[in-house]
């Protein structure tokens, strides 16, 4: 294949060339943009960071020499503070920069000057594979086999994330705890293929009544599904999970209904930690209350929350 086509059916990433000589600079640049990615440029490390507060990339070209801040440093620091990008580092004292110690700093790989675009776009053709193996890994480590819905271990990683924002911003959190009442009973009546396609179904309404890329559903075990809402107040949760139960009650899979506790995260001690574990434990409370106190197929809002 040659390199044409490869480029044409390889997905576009935005790059970011950092150098401080202008025509190693826009040389790197136009050809990138030749090969369909999108591409903007920094004069040397302080002024890449600066260019990254305000846009997302996903790959980082670098140069090594360069005043203020050079590319060891950059690369130490994104390899802290921004691990997710890809970053290729290029210098012509090659005797200078081992590539193990560029590696170990945090770098993807490593390009001596004077090089050719073939050999750049090699190496970029390698991060790119690799990153869409990592992003497939992940996402098969973070997802419910059978729903396609966030599994337990990525609802306690988001759930801190989103704790921690909501105290950051001062918006409220809150926390659905659903559950399929009598799920057991039409597993026993129409086998457990037809309990799983149930499974799926109501994964699918999730979906549609949540707010895509905001709020968040879980498939935390069993029959047991959980929605973290941020960035939304009281008056309008309630009529979510409202929504919820009502379409789920639309799919008529007699005897099943749902029932749903409720619960806001509450900053209640020094341990965010702890207020998690709390705020779960209340929503699941309510679930109870929700299932045995009223009956099923209700949605139950924990009283704390209410205040």
């Amino acid at each position: 294949m040659e390199a044409r086509e490869f480029w044409a059916k390889t997905p576009s990433q935005h790059i970011l060339v950092v150098d401080d000589e202008q025509p190693v600079r826009d040389f790197v640049a136009e050809a990138l943009e030749s090969m369909g990615h999108e591409v903007q440029t920094a004069v040397d490390g302080r002024d890449a960071l600066e260019k990254m507060e305000d846009s997302d990339f996903s790959v980082v070209i670098t140069d090594m020499v360069m005043p203020r801040m050079d590319g060891m440093q950059l690369i130490r620091y994104l390899s802290e503070h921004q691990n997710e990008v890809d970053i290729i580092a290029i210098t012509g004292l090659a005797m200078d920069y081992k590539y193990t110690d560029v590696v170990a700093a945090g770098a993807s790989d490593f390009i001596t000057k004077p090089f050719t675009m073939n050999e750049l776009e090699a190496k970029l053709n390698r991060l790119i594979r690799e990153r869409h193996l990592r992003e497939e890994l992940e996402r098969l480590a973070v997802r419910d086999p059978l729903t396609g819905l966030f599994n337990r271990r990525f609802f306690q990683r988001l759930v801190r994330k989103e704790s921690i924002r909501a105290i950051r911003h001062q918006h409220q959190l809150f926390l659905f705890f659903l559950d399929i009442d009598r799920f057991k009973d039409y597993n026993d009546q129409n086998g457990h293929q037809a309990g799983d396609e149930l499974l799926v179904k109501f994964a699918a309404v999730l979906r549609q009544s949540i707010r895509k890329d905001v709020d968040t559903a879980f498939r935390y075990g069993g029959d047991e599904f959980m929605v973290l809402l941020p960035y939304l107040p009281l008056e309008q949760a309630l009529p979510v999970a409202e929504r919820i139960r009502e379409n789920f009650g639309q799919l008529l899979l007699v005897p099943t209904s749902l029932s749903v506790g409720i619960a806001r995260y509450l900053e209640k001690s020094v341990s965010i930690d702890d207020d998690i574990g709390d705020m779960i434990s209340r929503a699941d409370q309510a679930l109870y209350h929700a299932k045995h106190g009223l009956g099923r197929d209700r949605v139950y809002l924990d009283k704390e929350s209410a205040v």
